[in-house]
């Protein structure tokens, strides 16, 4: 499920995320606001949508974890899904630089073999952001 929400109340939100919890006050520091009325607005945004709730001490955290498709949370951490690709390829080079001097024929098969998983790899994303853009305008009409 992706975020809908402005890019000012999607800062608040995954400034809470990495936080965990924080006041009005240490959100508009932190954030660069003008004043708390505006970290105010967006707190009530992000509380309408349950994605946050308010302690019994006055603080904000956390109630539900929703990121956009290009982010996934490990362990407490916020990741680009690119870091698989990036982490896939490093090894992959690795890889075939070490089977270069292995076999005659050993780098040009796992060469083809990681082109070929690479193409699929992104052409699913590139038909799933396809979609999910054609949803978005037809949504809006």
């Amino acid at each position: 499920m992706e975020l809908e929400l402005s890019p000012p109340t999607k800062r608040v939100y995954y400034y809470l995320l990495k936080k965990k919890e924080a006041t009005l006050r240490q959100i508009q520091e932190d954030l660069g606001f003008a004043s708390v009325s505006a970290v105010r607005y967006h707190i009530k945004k992000l509380l309408e949508y349950g994605l946050v709730k308010e302690t019994l001490d006055g603080k904000y955290t956390i109630n539900k974890i929703i990121l956009d498709d290009d982010y996934i949370v490990i362990f407490n951490n916020i990741l680009p899904k690119s870091i698989f690709f990036a982490s896939f390829f490093l090894t992959s080079t690795i890889l075939l630089i070490l089977l270069m001097f292995s076999h005659p024929f050993a780098m040009e098969i796992f060469a083809s073999l990681i082109s070929f998983m690479a193409s699929g790899v992104f052409l699913l994303d590139a038909i799933k952001r396809y979609l999910r853009f054609e949803r978005t305008i037809k949504s809006g009409e």
